[in-house]
């Protein structure tokens, strides 16, 4: 039973997911379009024609686009929530993650199961009609489109040349036509100053239509002889001229039924069948080839009679015989070897000659039997491919929900610009994956159904993972801890943040801050020629018990900040901000020990980018200490300012009330106030 929350979760999720489906289903369709513009745009289709292949093709991606859509949807849902303190209040209210995601999963389980049964029934017959049109529009033959100063070879037989063409009325000119219909040792060449090309009401057929020409014409058929004889021709001048070509341009529509026998035709149980049909044929059709190739090379190779691998018992004995002549001759003895009988070259030659005949006379054959082989397994392959295809893309929409709506809690970004980016991440390492699967069950390296499952095998994890994070509000995946990590990494610490304050309650004492700045200058200049700072940087494997002064220093500084920060004076106030945060120490893996630190250093390998990564800190802290150095100089001024400024007040409010008049106790008030 939905409660108020599944209502409100849904009426935030079902918008995004029409809004977000409807932009990757047009981006999928657009694609499609992309690829196959050249095979549609210039083949004389309707507009009605091409309205019906692109609403084919949208039907046939909606599996593609749907993932994505619920995806993107997902993850902007619960960012949406989780930018605006709803998902807050919810787990404060005691409602765990996965009840608040409950509607939307089952909401999405729902669409799977509808997909499942969309792939099954109605897509089958949009991509039989989709690849009908798109296999007629490729046969179909193209609009005929004549450009000034090239030779245009769109018609079968004949090539055309125009030197211009008039763009008001289409004429060609200076026009040169090579008609070779009857084969090319017996051309018909025409030149005319002008011409049209046009089509016939039945788009079967076009007309010529030359004016004020010459042509050349030979009388006699030619061969391929080499006679030297003369050829009678003749060179007739015509006023007008009229050739019907043969040109058929309507669009011959294929047969659906030949579409309906692959495997974008058939369903779940269809594929099965064919499934169970085909194992059989390619198992025996891979034996069978096996064996007869495996003859030809063991009856060629021993000159015996033809190898009976249909009798068991006469190939027992064969074999036996095979064995027993290798291993006669593997290894002959002296006397052996002068029995065996001797050739001359010539008889050598032609013994080598004949065994390379037949090794490449069992390559052609073994060439013909895998390549079909190969056409047998593509059938097989294919319909296996699309029968997990109808389980993969239901199942891809659980994952990535559960992907999106964890992401969404964890990062809790709304907008569009975040889930898009992750959306994009998501789907392109879900596409590497499969088209690598793909690639793999192709090649026969691994079996289909663990191609096809790849991609959903790999991202589950994932998202069991991220759903795990998510409810238990873990930080691992928080983009600012990361950034922050970083920042350190690299010698980024920040500032430190000391605000002013309005209402100081009691001053800070500037004679003990003073003796603490001069303090803190001392150490800051002894840290600076210490041997952590000053010694090349490859002997630093040795100093590192020097990073306890850096952490009294950096102690010293959080003290005097801390105890100069109740103060009036604004300007103390700023310079108290702009003191650099200090490291604790360079790195945990610098030990403090001399002696475990030259151990370390001889492990090169590992070693050298160490002593790298802390030549950068160290270059880091000198910089912030030389700026503490000068922080400090000033903030000893500014103390000694406030010093004076604060005893300038005391020594005032001192005087004033030591000139205040007494009032004797035996006047009135009323006389005293006058």
């Amino acid at each position: 039973m939905f409660k108020i929350v599944d209502k409100y979760i849904l009426r935030n999720f079902i918008p995004l997911f029409v809004m977000s489906f409807a932009v990757c289903w047009f981006v999928v369709v657009m694609q499609f379009l992309w690829r196959y513009i050249d095979e549609l745009v210039g083949k004389g289709l309707s507009g009605f024609m091409l309205l019906q292949i692109i609403f084919y093709a949208a039907l046939s991606f909606v599996p593609m686009a749907l993932p994505l859509g619920i995806l993107l949807a997902s993850l902007m849902t619960l960012g949406n929530l989780g930018e605006r303190l709803e998902l807050l209040a919810l787990k404060a209210s005691g409602i765990r993650l996965y009840r608040i995601i409950s509607p939307i999963v089952l909401l999405v389980v729902g669409m799977a199961c509808g997909l499942f049964y969309f792939q099954n029934d109605l897509m089958i017959r949009a991509q039989v009609r989709m690849w009908t049109m798109i296999i007629s529009a490729r046969f179909a033959t193209p609009e005929m489109e004549i450009s000034p100063g090239i030779f245009y070879t769109g018609i079968p037989g004949y090539s055309l040349y125009a030197k211009e063409r008039d763009p008001q009325s289409g004429l060609l000119k200076r026009l040169m036509v090579y008609d070779m219909s009857r084969g090319y040792l017996n051309p018909r060449i025409i030149r005319a100053d002008s011409g049209r090309l046009v089509m016939d009401k039945s788009k079967k057929f076009l007309v010529l239509k030359l004016y004020k020409g010459q042509s050349f014409e030979n009388l006699q058929s030619q061969t391929y002889n080499t006679s030297t004889d003369p050829v009678p021709y003749m060179l007739p001048r015509f006023d007008y001229s009229e050739t019907f070509i043969p040109f058929d341009t309507n669009i011959k529509m294929q047969d659906e039924q030949e579409l309906g026998s692959m495997y974008v035709g058939k369903n779940l149980h269809q594929l099965q069948v064919s499934i169970d049909s085909m194992i059989p044929i390619l198992d025996s059709t891979r034996y069978s080839y096996a064996r007869v190739v495996q003859t030809g090379i063991l009856t060629g190779h021993y000159q015996s009679s033809p190898y009976a691998y249909e009798d068991s018992s006469a190939l027992a004995t064969q074999e036996a015989r095979i064995s027993q002549l290798e291993e006669r001759y593997r290894h002959p003895k002296a006397e052996d070897a002068q029995k065996l009988p001797s050739l001359s070259l010539r008889d050598s030659l032609q013994a080598i000659d004949m065994a390379l005949d037949k090794a490449a006379r069992i390559q052609d054959e073994a060439r013909i039997y895998s390549a079909s082989d190969d056409g047998a397994f593509y059938s097989y392959r294919t319909f296996h491919q699309e029968w997990h295809r109808k389980f993969t893309y239901p199942v891809s929409c659980i994952i990535f929900c559960l992907i999106g709506a964890s992401l969404g809690a964890i990062v809790r970004r709304g907008g569009i610009g975040m889930p898009i980016i992750i959306s994009i991440f998501f789907f392109v390492v879900y596409f590497i994956i499969d088209s690598f699967g793909t690639n793999m069950l192709r090649n026969e390296t691994i079996p289909i159904w663990l191609g096809m499952w790849l991609s959903n095998i790999m991202l589950f994890p994932v998202g069991i993972f991220l759903a795990y994070k998510a409810n238990q509000d873990s930080s691992a995946l928080n983009v600012e801890a990361y950034v922050i990590f970083f920042r350190k990494l690299f010698g980024f610490r920040g500032v430190r943040k000391i605000e002013y304050q309005e209402l100081v309650i009691e001053e800070a004492d500037y004679v003990a801050g003073a003796h603490s700045v001069a303090l803190a200058q001392e150490h800051t200049e002894a840290l600076l020629k210490s041997p952590l700072l000053s010694r090349p940087i490859w002997r630093i494997w040795r100093y590192g018990r020097y990073q306890e002064d850096l952490l009294r220093l950096s102690r010293e500084l959080d003290e005097l900040t801390e105890s100069l920060r109740h103060t009036s004076a604004r300007m103390l106030t700023s310079k108290l901000g702009d003191l650099p945060l200090l490291p604790t120490r360079i790195s945990p893996l610098l030990p403090h020990e001399e002696r475990r630190g030259l151990i370390f250093a001889l492990v090169l390998p590992l070693s050298l980018p160490l002593t790298l990564f802390f030549g950068r800190v160290r270059s880091h802290l000198k910089s912030d200490l030389k700026t503490t150095q000068s922080v400090l100089g000033q903030i000893a001024q500014e103390v000694e300012v406030a010093r004076q400024g604060t005893q300038a007040k005391t020594n005032t409010t001192e005087y004033e009330l030591s000139t205040t008049p007494t009032i004797p106790s035996d006047i009135p008030e009323e006389v005293a106030i006058q």
